[in-house]
């Protein structure tokens, strides 16, 4: 009788594989922020290996992880499209097994979902998504632990995501949801987030006591806004896009006069790459209420502590 091997791991593919700790990730990703404190282990995830499988490239994915990787006493390694191939020059399920032979954790930055949650599937150890087209689960914990520094809180502020309902867009709703902040979703009627996303979001608003918006005029979102959030317009692979897409988004610019209605401490996010004269104007980004680079240095941080729950016992 062929004895079955149960692999009890954890994945987190969505931002909803965080819903039962979300909050103790967050304040572990502070805590490791601020320094090492009396007793902690110095090196906790020494011995481990983490593979990094990139389809895109990305400057912050790959330093951050890297990086925080070695800050952890851990090892890690780039593969780049070429040397995998993924579904290609070998089957999802193939990759996904062989390197379970050699590292401790993936981290995988993929154009596809379905692919990920395969390579997921079939992985024996815990797989980390560093965007797919869906989500992207390690920018959102890194823009939460930004803004609990910055707020101090979740409840009761109001988060405007100005632009594109893309993937970071989507797991902001989500992440929004669980921690009870408020969020609009300001988008064309045509670039709406995800709609069983939207409808997700909304059903877990209705239990932290948040509310979630979707809406078309920038103008109405952005008033009383504590945050007000923005992306690329145009990403890999809408290169024949780009004409009519910066007519479409053009009045979704986040500038002076467009954040004049937001409260008066308001902070500007942005995930990057940002690009000045597009989604926003050079004042907004390099002016007073900008934290995209405290942001930026924060995916280091979120990531430590994904990579820590994703390992621990």
């Amino acid at each position: 009788m062929q004895s079955v091997v149960i692999v009890l791991k954890r994945d987190i593919i969505s931002v909803l594989d965080m819903k039962d700790d979300f909050e103790k990730i967050l304040e572990n990703a502070l805590n490791m922020k601020s320094g090492p404190k009396k007793g902690q282990k110095k090196d906790p995830l020494k011995g481990k290996m983490l593979g990094m499988v990139f389809e895109k490239p990305s400057l912050r994915t790959r330093v951050s992880f890297e990086v925080g990787m070695a800050q952890l006493g851990g090892q890690s390694m780039y593969i780049g499209p070429d040397e995998v191939g993924i579904g290609k020059r070998e089957t999802v399920s193939d990759v996904a097994n062989v390197l379970s032979r050699y590292v401790d954790v993936i981290m995988y930055r993929a154009f596809s979902n379905k692919i990920m949650r395969e390579l997921a599937e079939y992985a024996q150890v815990p797989v980390i998504n560093g965007l797919d087209d869906l989500e992207h689960p390690c920018q959102c914990a890194a823009d939460m632990l930004t803004i609990l520094e910055k707020k101090k809180k979740f409840k009761g502020l109001q988060l405007a995501y100005i632009g594109d309902g893309n993937n970071v867009c989507n797991s902001l709703l989500l992440g929004s949801a669980l921690l009870g902040m408020n969020m609009r979703a300001v988008t064309p009627k045509d670039y709406r987030p995800n709609a069983d996303i939207v409808s997700k979001a909304e059903e877990i608003a209705n239990g932290t006591g948040c509310k979630i918006e979707l809406m078309s005029n920038p103008f109405q979102g952005t008033e009383g806004a504590d945050i007000i959030y923005t992306d690329t317009w145009i990403y890999m692979g809408q290169e024949a896009e780009k004409s009519a897409r910066e007519k479409i988004f053009l009045p979704y610019q986040v500038n002076e006069k467009l954040a004049e209605k937001a409260n008066k401490d308001w902070i500007f996010m942005h995930c990057l790459p940002a690009h000045r004269g597009y989604e926003m104007s050079a004042e907004i980004i390099d002016g007073p209420h900008s934290v995209v680079f405290d942001q930026a240095e924060n995916r280091m941080h979120a990531q430590k502590a994904l990579l820590m729950a994703a390992l621990s016992k």
